[in-house]
């Protein structure tokens, strides 16, 4: 009859005990993406966002094209500010 008890592997334990013992001491996880990665489309949406509300808003109120560009200025602003923020981040660490 073969044995069908379930055996870790080596490997896998040392890296698990590993990660116990530097979650242990208060050190921080590895991490394995940059967080950088995501900025790009990040940017691109949130002024995507903003001049779709900005051109929404105009339809409403008869503003076009002002509140089209306030929101294309706005997204613009965000996401500029979005990407100093997570780069301050980064050389922080």
């Amino acid at each position: 009859m073969a044995d069908d008890r379930w055996t870790p592997d080596p490997a896998e334990v040392e890296r698990r005990k590993n990660e116990l013992l530097r979650e242990a001491r208060g050190e921080a996880p590895r991490q394995t993406s940059n967080p950088m990665l995501g900025l790009g489309l990040q940017f691109v949406v949130t002024i995507l966002v903003c001049l779709f509300a900005g051109q929404w808003l105009d339809r409403r109120l008869g503003t076009t094209p002002w509140l089209l560009l306030a929101g294309m200025l706005l997204g613009g602003a965000l996401g500029f500010w979005t990407m100093i923020r997570a780069a301050e981040l980064v050389n922080k660490k």
